[in-house]
C-alpha cells in the first residue's frame, strides 16, 4: 500500500472518529425520518451532509495536505523520500480526505437508496457518479490551488488556506449549477424545466449524461494537474505534451457549443459563419487560458534568456520543450486568430476582422505587462501590480473617458470599432510593441547586470 496513504489512514480513521461519524449521521437520519416532513427527509439531509462533509470540509483537508506539512516543517523530509510524484499525489489527496469520504460514503448510501426506490436504477447510477465526481473535483482543485501557491512561494496563512478551499468550492458550485439546471424535474436555479438535450457539434445529446461525461473529464484533468504540480514540487521537469493535449481538448470541447450563440446563418451570411464561430470560441478559450497561466506561472527571466539562446542556436526541439503553459496558449490563440481574420476578410466582414486583431493586440500587450512587471525590483508583487494596471486600463480609464465624452478614444483601451476600421488595431498594436520591447529590454538588461563585476 502507498506509505503516505497508509499513514493518513492511521491518523484519520481512528476508532473514536469513525464511531463519532456513524453516531452523528445515524442520529441525523433518524431525526429526519421521524420528523415526517418532506423537506427534511433522510435523503435530503444526507445530500446536505454530503456537500458539507465531502465538498466543504474535504476541500479544506485537501488544501491543507501539503500546506500543513510546510507549516509543521515536515515537507522537506517528505520530498526527500523515495515516494514518486504519483504516490505522493494519491497519498495526499485521498489520504488526507479519507475521513471525509468515510462520512460521504454513508450519506451516499442513503441518497442512492432513495433514488433507486423513487427514480429507478439508471437515475441512481447517474447520481452516484455525479456525487463522487463532485467530491473529487472540489478536493483536487483545492489541492491544485495549494500546490500552485506553494510553487509560487506564497503565504501559507489561514487566509491563504481559505482561498484554496474556496477554489474547490467554486468548482463544485459550477458543477452543481449545471447538474441542477439539467434536472428533468425542473431546477430551483433556472426556475423552469431543463432542456432534455444539449446541442454539441451539431448533435443532440442527452443533457445529464453529457454533463456527467464532462464532469468526469474535467475531474481527470484536475487530477492530472495535481500530479504535474507535484512533479514540479519534487524537482522534476514537466514536458509540454500534456498541456498541448489539454489545449486540443479545450478547443474541441468549447468550439462544439457554437449553436448556443447567435449566428448570422439564417440571414444569408453563408455557411462559413459556423466555422468562424467555432474558431472564435476556441481562440477565446486559448486567450483566457493565456491570462490564467501568465498569472499563475512564475515568470523566470533565466528561463526566458535560455529559450532565446536555444532559439538563436536553432535548437527548436529544446525550445519547444521549455515553453511554459501561457506561451503555448498564446501561440494557439495566434493560430486561431489568424485563421479567423482570414475567414472574416474572405466573407467581407472587415470590421469584425479588425476587432479580432485589436483583441489579440490587447492580449499581447497584457501578457507583456505581466512579464515586464516581473523584471522590476520587488517583483514578488509584480503580478498584483500587473493586475492593478490592467484593472485601471480596462475599467477606470474607459470610465473617465466616457464621463468626459471622449468616446472615440475608448477603442484604444477596449476593443471597439473605429473609423477607419484599422485605426484601433494599429494603435493597440503600437502599445503592444512598446510594452513587449520594454519587457525584452528589461530581461536583456538584467542579464547584462548579472555578468558585470561587483
Amino acid at each position: 500500500m502507498n506509505p503516505e496513504f497508509r499513514r493518513n489512514l492511521w491518523l484519520e480513521l481512528t476508532p473514536r472518529r469513525v464511531l463519532l461519524m456513524v453516531i452523528v449521521l445515524g442520529l441525523a437520519f433518524f431525526a429526519a425520518a421521524l420528523s415526517g416532513g418532506t423537506d427534511y427527509r433522510p435523503a435530503w439531509v444526507a445530500e446536505m451532509a454530503y456537500y458539507f462533509i465531502v465538498v466543504v470540509w474535504g476541500s479544506r483537508n485537501a488544501a491543507l495536505s501539503v500546506v500543513g506539512e510546510i507549516r509543521d516543517r515536515t515537507w522537506d523530509g517528505q520530498r526527500l523520500s523515495s515516494l514518486t510524484a504519483a504516490a505522493m499525489t494519491w497519498g495526499k489527496l485521498f489520504g488526507s480526505t479519507i475521513y471525509n469520504w468515510f462520512g460521504g460514503a454513508i450519506c451516499l448510501a442513503v441518497i442512492i437508496a432513495s433514488e433507486f426506490v423513487h427514480q429507478g436504477l439508471f437515475t441512481a447510477g447517474l447520481d452516484a457518479v455525479y456525487f463522487v465526481a463532485l467530491g473529487l473535483i472540489s478536493q483536487s482543485v483545492a489541492l491544485l490551488a495549494s500546490l500552485i501557491a506553494v510553487r509560487r512561494r506564497q503565504s501559507h496563512s489561514r487566509f491563504g488556506l481559505f482561498i484554496y478551499q474556496v477554489a474547490g468550492i467554486v468548482a463544485a458550485c459550477a458543477v452543481f449549477y449545471l447538474w441542477k439546471a439539467a434536472d428533468p424535474a425542473g431546477s430551483f436555479i433556472t426556475r423552469k424545466p431543463a432542456s432534455e438535450f444539449v446541442q454539441w457539434w451539431g448533435q443532440h445529446l442527452d443533457a445529464r449524461p453529457f454533463f456527467l461525461v464532462t464532469l468526469a473529464l474535467f475531474t481527470a484533468w484536475a487530477l492530472v494537474g495535481c500530479y504535474r504540480e507535484m512533479r514540479v514540487e519534487l524537482k522534476m521537469r514537466n514536458g509540454p505534451l500534456v498541456w498541448a493535449v489539454f489545449l486540443v481538448f479545450m478547443g474541441i470541447y468549447v468550439a462544439g457549443f457554437d449553436a448556443w450563440l447567435p449566428t448570422a446563418t439564417d440571414t444569408g451570411a453563408g455557411a462559413w459563419n459556423a466555422v468562424a464561430l467555432r474558431l472564435a470560441l476556441a481562440g477565446g478559450t486559448y486567450a483566457y487560458l493565456s491570462y490564467v497561466m501568465v498569472l499563475l506561472e512564475p515568470k523566470d527571466r533565466v528561463l526566458y534568456r535560455w529559450l532565446g539562446a536555444e532559439l538563436g542556436k536553432g535548437r527548436i526541439d529544446r525550445f519547444l520543450f521549455g515553453l511554459q503553459g501561457w506561451m503555448m496558449s498564446y501561440l494557439a490563440t495566434l493560430v486561431f486568430v489568424v485563421a479567423l481574420i482570414v475567414l472574416l476578410c474572405r466573407g467581407g466582414f472587415f470590421g469584425d476582422a479588425a476587432l479580432v486583431a485589436a483583441a489579440f493586440a490587447f492580449l499581447t500587450r497584457d501578457v507583456g505587462i505581466f512579464v515586464l512587471f516581473q523584471t522590476f525590483p520587488g517583483r514578488r508583487r509584480g503580478d498584483f501590480a500587473a493586475v492593478a494596471v490592467l484593472f485601471a486600463l480596462y475599467a477606470l480609464v474607459p470610465a473617465i473617458l466616457h464621463g468626459l465624452g471622449l468616446e472615440e478614444v475608448l477603442a484604444f483601451f477596449v476593443p471597439r470599432p473605429t473609423d477607419p476600421i484599422w485605426l484601433g488595431p494599429a494603435v493597440v498594436w503600437a502599445e503592444a510593441i512598446v510594452i513587449v520591447s520594454l519587457a525584452f529590454g528589461r530581461v536583456a538588461l538584467s542579464d547584462k547586470a548579472a555578468t558585470e563585476p561587483a
